[in-house]
Parts: C-alpha cells; structure tokens; sequence
C-alpha cells in the first residue's frame, strides 16, 4: 500500500490470477490501492491473499498485456510491485484482465503537474488591416494541460510584452491596443506563453503567433529621385528621353499604379510625359535660340495614383524642377548684309568712320565659346583700313576707318572681302565691302623751283624770253591743268599763261630798278593756286641771291632730351663775289618752340641745334616746320630761304588720366546681375598709337561683385546685390598704356557705387519678449510699454508704424513710436470672461513699413501684461466638486485645489475641516490642503467619506469660501473568491440528456468591479469533457450523456477566478461530487457462446463441473443477474444462487452421462 497520497485523478482496475491445478478463491475479491503517478519502478503496490480449498501450493500472476507490462507479481508471495512508472494522462483508466478465479485491484494513480499547457490549432497566423480599431480583439488562443487542479488551470501571456497587442491572461483573447501602421510594420511576431498556475513548479508553454497588417490606401504617393532638374542640349531629336520621373505608393502592401502628367510649364507642348511609364521625352524642335525657350523650362509635375482601370484617385502629388537648354554650336556669324558699298571723298581723314552699318551676329549663347569670333579684312590694301572690334561675343556693330590718307590720284577705289569666323571651319561669316573714291582737288600746283632767279643786263632787248616758268599739279584731268599769271602785272615783264615763258617787254634801267621780285601765280582746274617768285637781277651790282644745296631739309629730335640735338646742317651758295657772297644765317619761322633751335657755323654749315627739351605732346602730328635764311652782305644784300622740316619722337611721359578722379554712381539693389553700372574713362596725352590713348587698358580691384570690361571702360555687376549686406562699394580703377617695363604708366581713379535701397525687407522685433506691468483698474492712458521693430530697409521703407491686430479694446497704441497705453475699458484681473481675459493679459502688435509695396512684419509680436491685483475676491475652490479617489489599504494624498485671484496676503489662501464622518480618518494641510488619511482604509467597511472644507485668505478682513468634499475609496483586489458551500453532492441518472443542469454554484467576491467579477474553469476531474461550467454564471452542465458502466461517479474541482489585475488575481475553489445513478440499460452476456467439460461418471453430487459467466462490465449493484437452466436436464443440474459479485456454480445432482447445458441469463 503507498500512503501520503494528496491528490487521485483517477482510478485504474487491474485482473491477477491465482493459478493451481484447479479453481481458486482469492480471500479478497477486491483490492484498492492508491500510488501517486511519480512512484518508481520497483515500488510495492498491494499484496494479493487468496486460498486453494485443496490445499495445493499456488501460484500467482498477471493476466493481460497492459498489466503485464506496468505491474508484476511475486508468484509465491502475491506481493504486486511496479514494473515501470505510470503517467496518469496516459491511456485509459479502467483495464480489464481475464482470470481463473476473477478479481479486481482498484489502483488510483495520484496526479503530479507533469504537463505542460498544449496550445491548440498551431501554428497561429491572422490578418488584420492597418485601420483596425484600438480594442478590437482579433484572435483566441486556446490551450488545454491534462494536469488537474490548478496545474491544469491555464493563463495566458506575451513574452515578452508588446506595446500594439494584448492579451486576456484567462481568456486568451488578444485585442489590438495601439493604432497600427502598415507603412511602419507590416508583422508583428509575437510569442505567447501558455503558464499552468501550479504553486510549487509552474510549467508552460510557447507558440508563435503571426499577426500579419494588410495595407490600406492611406498614403499619398512620392516622387524618387528628387530633383529632377537638369540641362539638356538644344535640337536634341523628337522623342529624345530627357529623364525619367517616378513617384511609388507609400501603402506598401498594395500599392497602386501611378499616373503622370504635366500640370504647367510646357511651352508650345515641346514635351511630352507618358502617364504610365513617367518618360519626359521632347516633343518638338528645341532651339535655345527661340526667344520662347531660351530662360528654359519650369515644369510642375503631378503624379496620381490610379485605380486598377487606370482612373485616376484623389491621392497625388506634385513636384516642379527646371530644364535648361545647353547651347550648341548650331549657328555661324553672319553679316548684316552681304555686300557694302560706299563712296567718299579722298580728303577723308585718317580715322574717318565710314558711312556703313555693318552688323554680325552670332545667335548661340552669348557668354558661352560658342558665339565668339575673329572678325577681319581682306583683299589688295587692306591695311589702308581698320575695323573694330576684330573679337566678337554674340552680337556688334563693326566700324571701318580710314587708317591712312587716301589719293584719288593713287588709287581710285577698294575691293574688300569682310570674314567672321569662329572655331568651326564651317561657321564663316562673308560679305564684301566696294569703296569708291571721289576726286577732290587737293593738289597745287608745284613750281619747278620755289625761286627763279635771273640775272639780265640792264641792256637785255625788249621781247627777249627771259625764263621758262613752269609748276606741275598731281591732280588729274582738269584739275591738273595749270595756268600762269603775274599776280602783279609788270610793265617790263609778260607771262605767257599756258608756256609759262616769261618775256621782256619793256628796257630795263640798273638805276632804276636792279633787280625785279616778281610773284608768280599757278593756277589749277578747280582754282587752287601757288605762289612762285621769279627774281631778275639786273647786272651791274650784286645781283645774285644767295642759293641752298637742297631745296628742303629734314631732320629728328627725341622728346624731353636734356642735352643739346643737332637737327640738321644747312648751306647756300652766292655767286657774287666777296663781300656780297658772304652769308649769315636765321631761322625766320618756327612752327613750334621758336626760342629752343639755335644756328652754329660749322665748316661752313650752318648746324640747327634745339637747346632746351621738347614736349611732343605740344606739337601737331609730331612735325615741327623751320624757315632758314641765309642772306648775303651785298649792299643791298641778298637772301634765300629754305623749309627744314624737324621730326619729332614721342616717349611715354605722359600717364593716363581718368576724367574724374572719382566716379560717383547710385544703382538700386534690385539691379539685375550684368547689367551696365558705369563707363570710366581715362585719357593719355601721349599722342602716339604706341603710348597714347589707343593702348590703355583697364583694370578692377575691390569687389568681386562687379566686372571691369578691360578696353571699354564698362563697369558691370555680376552678382545680385543686397544693401542690407552691404550699402556702398569702393573699386579702385586703373588705366595702364601701352609702355613697356619702367616706361609703362599708370592712371587709377576711384568708383563709389552707393546701393539705392528696395523694400525687401519686413520689420524685425527688437527686445523680445515683451512682458509689462499694470495695475488693474488703472485710467485710460496709462503707459504700459513701447515696443520697437528694425527695419534694415532706408527711408521710407525703413519707417515702421505699428498697429493692434487684432483689435484690442483694452489697449491703443502710437502707430509712430509704439507706445501702448490704456483704452479706458475696465481692466479687471479676475475676468470671468475668458476673451477678456486674453486680450488685457496679451497684445498682439504688428509692424509694417511704409515702403511701396509695404511689408508686413514676418511674425507679430506679443506684449504680456501681468495685472496687479487689489484684493477684491473671495478664495474659490477650482475642482468642484471635489471628489477624490483614493486607493484602499494604501496611504493617500489628495490635493484640495482653492484659489483667491488677488495676491499677496489677500490671495494666501488657508484651509480647515469644519465637520465629517468620521473626521479623525483624515489630516488637512491647512497651507498646502493636501489631504492625508491617519488609519488604513477598508473599502469594505466604508466606501465613501464626506467633510466640509473651509478656506480663507490672509487679508485684513478675511473672506472665506467653504465646499464639500467627497473621499470615495477605491477597490483592491484584496478578496478571495469564496464559494458557498465549498462541497457540492449530485446524483444524476446516467440516462439524463446532455446540458442538463448539474449544480448552480454559488460564489462571491466582496471586491468591486472588475475585482468582483468572476470567471468560473473545470480544473480537475473533467478529463473526458463530459461537463462544462458557465464561464459567467457558474451552471455546471452535462455536455454529453453519462454512462454508469463507464464511470460511476465523478469529483469536479471548480474554481472561479476574479478579473483584477494580472498578477494580482485571486482564486477560489469548489468540489462537486456527481454519483451516477444506474439505469438498466445494459443486457447480461456471457462471456462465452457455449461452455463444454468433461466430468466423471462417478463423480459425485454436488461436484461443481462448470463455471459460466458474464462480462465484468455488465454487473450492476441494483441489477442483479439470475442463472437458470431452461433445458430437459433440470432435474439432474441444479443453479446456487449468488450474489452478482460472485461466481455461479453447478452442482450434480444424479449421476448422467453427457449434457449440454444451455443457459439463459435475466
């Protein structure tokens, strides 16, 4: 026998035999044993007692497969002992053994918590949209553990813990407790832990529990790849791919297609978008030259989901880029026209712009390689002409000049070719250029001599040719044909006007005239005239004039030379004779400088020296023209004259010179980046091409915000400007010619650009936060504070003026200086009204500029008044009612919230319990009014406590409020479900239908709420389901029939659960004993169909010869079987009566030979 046996689930039968050479009886015909299912193999069970009334040794044993392989038996002892360990939920609980002599051991086998909670219907999977809402349940779990009592009772957990789902700990029940986002999680894995509630050695159990969100359309969709802006060239062919735009479904889980269109900015359609794939592609013929495309595209793109028949949704979005058109060599320069022509006078002069308007152009991007080029002139004396400018970007208009003299009599006219060309060989520009000279009279006639001079006998005949005259003009046709004439006719000379001879006309008298001076005229076509002079000396005196070697001279000087320069070196012959061929020499005109030349004799030159430093500057054209004499002592004495013409070298002495030393200019701030701020100009005295003004160049330095054009002179911007950045700039400009080294010259001068102010700047607040002081009540016109906005902007758009908005009736302000001040309306601290309130404790002031347009203050700006108080009110309490709720068994600590809108004393609020039930419970802070309990508080005892609370300020004359408070205790879970009787005794009929009521349990719980509310389970005794219990009400019912035959009676342990908090719960336990009573419902069979034995004849009456019997399963107390032989041979058998638990036996009457015994049972 096993003893300290606590708990038994279920009992177990087991047949042993006892075997001898012929029928046995055990001494007990039954034998119960108890042995807890964790008792080892090798422990002893029971002892099997049993007698032979032949005295014969016995034998004992196990009879069946299921007890041969758990029990053996000690065949000499009976002692039964365990062959190997028993698990109670393991196979069935009623095992039947066939036996010689029949009976039964009745062995309970005691529970262990040895299983483990089963989670049924793995693995568990649900679906659930992303819009489920919070407290939703969405899944059961279900778990079964064949342990009894509380080893079987089941709770139900996530482990860990999960902050979107839980999880009802008795139920099983998971319920949604957060919002979900499909886009943020799209499965939540979660591990439920299944935890039998066993005290001594909880066990439990895992499952996955897979919780997949199916998305919902709640997303708009995107753009990727953002931004799409981008460059692409010009004439790009129809269909060119210009990127590839694309935006997704952010509702991940099915997401739609997208449909793309263009919403603005498509010019002329010259793209195309498909509204499927998103491909931008070109749609027409690009030309950057198109004034239309050429500031590029802003294109505003939408893209919308589409439904699965490709409608559009209401869900889109919207995205603008840029595409700029790359410039492509595609134009060459041309010309304006492709052929020139012009007529003009020879006498233009060197510099002379001729009448033409030649206009090249280059169409592609100006500023860009691609529309610069060389711009020159070609063809038989080209270099008679210049063009400028020869280096062109995009667009100029080019000028030809004269760059030397022109002669009608030389060259009568030009053929030009004009070339533009850029870096392509194929990009030429090409016109022709046709010039025309007009003849001009611009020659005189030349003598031969600028002298003639004669010598005549004072007795020359009359009519004698004197001297043949003659003067030649470069000029062609009539204006080359020459006349002569005496501008003075002579009464001894004549002149033939077309031989030019000269002829003596009248006698010629030494003392009267010794000499004659006559002045020549030649006369051209057109009128030009020369002046000659024809002298006659007549002989007898000194009648020769003194003769130069050379009918002119030329010589050169150097600019600024210190030392003295020789110019040249002059001579004149006199024929006569000493003295009156003696010559003295003079330089009787100077064009320039006439005190700075000196004449020496040297070896009989006369040497022209310049003794002082020229300036070239002060000579036109660089050539000074002298006038040298040389005269004879003759009496009168005779002279000549010859032209020396000095050339004069210019050096680099004079430095360029701006036309102001500084430039003062205003451009406003808005002013477009290469727009033209200034020309400078500086101006090179040097007359030469080489250092003078021709050569300068120019140069730029402080700030990087403005581009200098090197050869113009032209001051441009390159950035945008900003004067709250920075108002003013000073550049230093230099100009340098054309020296080289040491010889080269600078000129600087200064450019103050002064940035004009824009209104692009709002108001900004200064001294923020603004916060006042007032006194409530105070007059109309009290100063409260003045506020101040900056406007970094000038003038008028830096004048700020302020204004209320929105409109408060408490307060004005100066719109000029920003004071505020009192409206008059009453300022009363302690408002009721909410608005009221707001407006006197808050003003909201903006700022605007007076610019045009004005700009409004970005963000307005708030005044915070702070209303001081008078003590005018009485304390008020702010949570009326006043109800707390405070926790039982714990100390608590509620607030009392009173307030007295005055301050200081007035407004010190002290509180008093006047009266309460029961009052010694509890402790006021009369400062604080934090409300302490002094005992431990039971709800169960008293559930509600109420006091009167007074309170009064400090002031001179206190006032006082007074409220009512109500404490309400609140439930702990601090109660175990009791059940009312602990024991409950059923009898049912086994023939009772199913859901029959069994028992009406009755239990209570003395919590509240939730605490109270009770959850009833089967924890022991219901291994095969044959009854449920309400899981509210506590009905315990059949669920299916009963069957006395199977189980006759059952011990169901019930226990009802409250619903406090996890880990708090409380458990209260019931037994039900259910007998089931038996109803004949079950035939007798035997257990054989025939029996047959042998007997002797011999043998005696009353010998038993056979046994017949029926099945074990069958025997039922209240119905008996009854044996009777119903054949002929009732006479010779007789049937003993017995009891059902008990063998039949047959007894011989009469001495017989065989029988067969049929046998009826009732």
């Amino acid at each position: 026998m096993v003893s300290n046996i606590t708990e038994f689930s279920s009992l177990t039968h087991f047949c042993f035999c006892c075997i001898s050479s012929f029928l046995k009886c055990f001494i007990c015909l039954t034998f119960n044993t108890y042995f807890s299912q964790m008792c080892i193999p090798g422990t002893s069970v029971t002892k099997l007692d049993a007698f032979d009334p032949d005295q014969e040794p016995l034998i004992y044993g196990v009879v069946g497969e299921e007890a041969l392989r758990y029990f053996a038996v000690e065949k000499d002892t009976g002692v039964v002992w365990l062959r190997q360990a028993l698990d109670r939920e393991v196979g069935g609980h009623t095992h039947t053994f066939s036996l010689t002599s029949q009976e039964f051991v009745n062995i309970q086998v005691g529970d262990v918590n040895d299983n483990a909670p089963t989670l049924l219907g793995q693995p568990y999977t649900v679906r659930i949209p992303e819009n489920t809402p919070v407290g939703t349940s969405v899944f059961q779990v279900n778990a079964t553990d064949p342990d009894q009592g509380v080893g079987g009772s089941v709770l139900f957990s996530f482990q860990p813990p999960t902050a979107f789902f839980s999880i009802d700990g008795a139920r099983g029940t998971v319920t949604v407790i957060r919002p979900l986002d499909y886009e943020t999680t799209t499965s939540y894995q979660l591990t439920v832990n299944a935890t039998d509630q066993d005290k001594t050695r909880p066990l439990s159990s895992l499952a996955n529990l897979a919780i997949l969100i199916t998305d919902i359309q709640d997303m708009n969709p995107v753009f990727t790849n953002l931004p799409y802006s981008t460059n692409i060239e010009e004439n790009v062919p129809v269909g060119y791919e210009v990127r590839k735009i694309r935006a997704i479904d952010q509702d991940l889980g099915s997401p739609r297609g997208i449909g793309y269109t263009i919403v603005s900015g498509n010019t002329n359609s010259i793209f195309a978008l498909d509204y499927i794939s998103g491909s931008l592609t070109v749609n027409g013929l690009l030309d950057r030259e198109n004034p239309l495309f050429s500031p590029g595209f802003t294109l505003t793109v939408k893209g919308t989901e589409l439904y699965d028949d490709r409608t559009p949704s209401d869900a889109s979005v919207m995205t603008t880029f840029t595409i700029l058109l790359i410039d492509k060599n595609d134009n060459a320069p041309r010309f304006n026209s492709s052929e020139y022509r012009v007529l003009i006078t020879e006498l233009a002069q060197v510099g002379f712009a001729l009448p033409l308007f030649i206009q090249a152009e280059d169409k592609d991007e100006v500023g860009h390689l691609n529309s610069m080029f060389q711009v020159f002139l070609t063809g038989n004396n080209s270099d008679h002409f210049t063009i400028s400018p020869t280096a062109v970007q995009g667009r100029a208009d080019i000028t030809m000049r004269v760059a030397v003299p022109l002669d009608y009599e030389t060259i009568r006219g030009y053929r030009f070719s004009l070339y533009a060309n850029e870096s392509l060989p194929d990009h030429v520009g090409f016109a022709r250029i046709f010039i025309e000279l007009i003849n001009e009279n611009d020659n005189r006639p030349i003598f031969s001599r600028p002298l003639y001079n004669i010598s005549l006998p004072e007795n020359t005949p009359v009519g004698t040719s004197l001297i043949h005259i003659q003067a030649t003009d470069a000029d062609i046709g009539t204006f080359g044909a020459v006349l002569y004439y005496f501008s003075d006719e002579p009464d001894q000379f004549s002149l033939d006007a077309e031989t030019g001879w000269v002829l003596l006309r009248g006698s010629l008298d030494y003392e009267l005239m010794q000499r004659f001076t006559l002045t020549l005229l030649a006369r051209d076509g057109g009128g030009q005239e020369t002046t000659g002079r024809l002298r006659v000396n007549v002989l007898d005196v000194n009648d020769n004039t003194p003769l130069f070697q050379k009918e002119a001279y030329i010589g050169s000087l150097r600019e600024n030379e210190q030392a003295v320069q020789q110019v040249a070196r002059v001579r004149a012959i006199d024929d006569d004779s000493p003295p009156n061929n003696v010559l003295t020499y003079t330089i009787t005109v100077a064009s320039a400088f006439p005190n700075y030349f000196l004449i020496t004799m040297v070896e009989g030159y006369a040497v022209i020296s310049v003794i002082r430093p020229l300036d070239y500057e002060m000579v036109p054209g660089g050539m000074i023209y002298l006038n040298v004499m040389a005269k004879d002592r003759g009496n009168p004495a005779l002279n000549s004259s010859v032209s020396v013409t000095v050339e004069l070298f210019d050096e680099n002495d004079n430095p360029p010179e701006f036309s102001k030393p500084i430039y003062i200019v205003n451009v406003p701030e808005n002013i477009i980046a290469g727009a033209t701020v200034v020309f400078v100009n500086a101006t090179d005295l040097d007359a030469s091409p080489e250092f003078g003004q021709a050569s300068l160049i120019y140069s730029l330095q402080g700030s990087s915000q403005f581009r200098l054009n090197t050869r113009s002179g032209e001051i441009t911007t390159t950035a945008l400007l900003d004067r709250e950045l920075k108002s003013e700039y000073i550049l230093i400009v230099r100009a340098v010619d054309g020296g080289v080294g040491p010889q080269q010259k600078t000129g600087i001068a200064t450019v103050n650009i002064t940035i004009m102010d824009i209104n692009d700047n709002p108001p900004v607040w200064r001294d923020e936060p603004y916060n006042a002081n007032v006194v409530e009540m105070s007059p109309i016109n009290t100063d409260i504070i003045s506020v101040l906005a900056i406007d970094p902007d000038n003038g008028e758009n830096g004048t700020v003026v302020y204004s209320i908005s929105p409109n408060n009736p408490f307060y004005t302000i100066n719109n000029i200086t920003g004071k505020i001040r009192t409206s008059g309306a009453v300022l009363d601290r302690e408002s009721s009204s909410l608005k009221d309130s707001l407006l006197m404790r808050a003003i909201v002031v903006s700022a605007t500029d007076l610019g045009r347009p004005p700009l409004r203050s970005s963000v307005s700006t708030t005044v915070y008044v702070n209303l001081l108080d008078l003590n005018d009110n009485d304390p008020t309490f702010l949570n009326l009612p006043f109800v707390a709720e405070v926790t039982e068994g714990l100390p608590s600590g509620s607030s009392i919230q009173v307030e007295d809108p005055d301050e200081g004393d007035n407004g010190l609020v002290t509180m008093a319990l006047q009266m309460g039930m029961p009052r010694l419970d509890f402790y006021l802070n009369t400062t604080t009014g934090v409300l302490y309990s002094t005992v431990m508080l039971d709800r169960e005892q008293i559930g509600q406590y109420y006091m009167r609370i007074v309170a009064h300020d400090q002031g001179q004359k206190p006032r006082t409020s007074t409220s009512t408070l109500t404490i309400t205790v609140l439930d702990v879970n601090d109660e175990t479900p009791t059940f009312s009787p602990k024991v409950y005794n059923v009898s049912l009929q086994e023939s009772v239908p199913r859901d029959q009521l069994v028992a009406r349990l009755n239990c209570f719980d003395n919590d509240a709420g939730l605490n109270a509310e009770l959850s009833y389970f089967i924890t022991g005794g219901n291994q095969d389901g044959k009854f449920s219990v309400g899981f509210r009400d506590g009905v315990v019912r059949t669920v299916v029939g009963l069957d006395r035959e199977t189980q006759a009676a059952y011990t169901l342990i019930i226990e009802a659960i409250d619903n406090g908090p996890a880990g708090s719960r409380r458990t209260g336990t019931a037994m039900v004993f259910v007998e089931v009573l038996d109803v004949n419902d079950n035939k007798p069979i035997f257990l054989q169909n025939s029996y047959e034995t042998s007997v002797l004849e011999n043998v005696l009456s009353g010998t038993s010869i056979v046994q017949v019997s029926r099945q074990a399963d069958t025997l039922s107390i209240t119905h008996g079987c009854i044996y009777y032989i119903c054949n002929m041979f009732k006479n010779t058998l007789t049937i003993m009566h017995l009891s059902q638990i008990q063998q039949s036996f047959y007894f011989l009457k009469q001495p017989t030979s065989e029988y067969r015994i049929i046998q009826k049972i009732f």
